[in-house]
């Protein structure tokens, strides 16, 4: 099983054809957990989504990948606008046919990250 210091995670690149497809396929699923993520922080009082006013586009510019078990999981660094970016990891499975949206990269203190923010191995 993969955690942070043992993973096959490749190295980042650019996004390509098949990144841009994995997550245009989850962007609901990765835009709905950004508002979850907000609303939280409104009832709660937290600040991880006020570097975020607006989401302006979505453009995955990096990503890695990760042959596991049962297909492959997908990191990537995701444009929104305003030089502000988040983490998304996503699943496909080898034969292709089902494609899941996993997590975003998410700390106490942050949720959303800068263009100099390395992409890297993350469980949720």
């Amino acid at each position: 099983m993969s955690d942070v210091k043992h993973n096959a995670m490749t190295a980042p690149r650019e996004a390509d054809e098949e990144c841009h497809k994995i997550y245009q396929f989850v962007k609901k699923a990765v835009l709905d957990e950004i508002h979850r993520i907000n609303r939280e922080d409104d009832r709660h009082g937290l600040h991880e989504m006020d570097k975020l006013k607006h989401i302006t586009e979505y453009t995955p510019v990096l990503y890695a990948t990760e042959d596991v078990a049962f297909g492959r999981n997908y990191f990537a660094k995701i444009h929104l606008g305003d030089q502000k970016y988040v983490h998304a990891r996503a699943h496909k499975s080898y034969d292709g046919e089902v494609i899941t949206f996993y997590s975003l990269l998410t700390t106490p203190e942050c949720a959303i990250w800068d263009k100099d923010t390395p992409l890297e191995y993350f469980i949720d």
